[in-house]
């Protein structure tokens, strides 16, 4: 059975819902990761040493200089993603109109003394516009705004990290009242538990209390800031999961949040009518405790 002591109606807690919910699960300070974008600039230091030494020089010596700097690296590989990453590209490939050119082939031929395979990728990289880089600007200042400018992407996983560590604060929070009431618990992160049934079926959550040394609490944590199908995906396998934790003995908790759920209601309508335990981080901090202990000690 549902743990929810406060049960509204669906249409009110959908209410609620969207008037609690955060926009986003990153804060202002962990927008842009600065020390791990410094850590990439300190990284590449000999790299752009190294270039920032063409600047000035004629096209065929600029790629005769990133040739040259290719065939004497130790780490190729760190080399051509440099190089890469200061035109704005990222990946295992670079790939245009005139052809692909895979790196990991790449790197093998450079690795085994192919000067040719060297030549040829430097003088790509002079096509997109490397040397222009060089000859026009701070190469350091430029790969900074590089990596600022691919926050973009890093926030998408960003986004679930800060998230996760919000509702872990409200699971040791939990953790810590069921212990001054007398439980004897903990909590763990990304728990492996197997059904209690001949399935042999396991499932992994995000967060698990145990009573003594039984599970007795599961959490999974999601954030959408945007919309998609992922979420009604999740819910029916939610659903699912719920049921089958129920059976177990286990209670099983949704936390979920973000703006994405203002356009997905039908799907946010459908969760608490089937899984009911589900809460935003306002309703978590409103209610959960009190649920939890009430369940537990009744």
């Amino acid at each position: 059975m549902p743990i929810r002591q406060h049960r509204p109606e669906t249409d009110d807690f959908v209410n609620e819902f969207l008037e609690t919910a955060v926009p986003s699960a990153i804060p202002n300070e962990r927008f842009i990761d600065w020390e791990g974008l410094n850590d990439d600039l300190n990284k590449y230091e000999e790299q752009i040493d190294a270039i920032t030494d063409l600047e000035g020089v004629g096209e065929d010596e600029f790629v005769e200089g990133v040739a040259d700097a290719l065939m004497a690296a130790d780490d190729t590989r760190e080399w051509i993603d440099f190089y890469f990453e200061l035109v704005g590209e990222r990946g295992n490939k670079y790939s245009s109109l005139e052809g692909v050119w895979k790196f990991y082939p790449i790197q093998r031929q450079i690795d085994s003394g192919d000067r040719e395979a060297a030549a040829d990728l430097a003088s790509v990289l002079q096509d997109v516009g490397l040397q222009y880089i060089v000859d026009k600007g701070n190469v350091r200042d430029h790969y900074r705004g590089m990596l600022v400018g691919m926050e973009s992407h890093a926030r998408k996983n960003r986004q679930g990290a800060c998230f996760e560590d919000e509702v872990e604060k409200r699971v040791r929070k939990v953790a810590d009242l069921l212990d001054e009431n007398g439980h004897d618990v903990y909590y763990e992160e990304e728990y492996t538990t197997q059904y209690n049934d001949d399935t042999g079926q396991e499932k992994t959550v995000d967060f698990a209390i145990f009573e003594d040394g039984k599970l007795t609490v599961a959490f999974e944590a999601n954030c959408y800031k945007v919309q998609g199908s992922k979420p009604s995906e999740i819910r029916r396998s939610y659903n699912h999961v719920a049921q089958r934790m129920r059976n177990d003995g286990v209670i099983f908790i949704w936390i979920t949040d973000g703006q994405g759920w203002e356009s997905m209601e039908n799907v946010l309508r459908e969760s608490y009518n089937d899984i009911t335990d589900v809460y935003n981080l306002h309703q978590a901090d409103e209610h959960l405790e009190e649920d939890i202990l009430s369940e537990l000690q009744a």
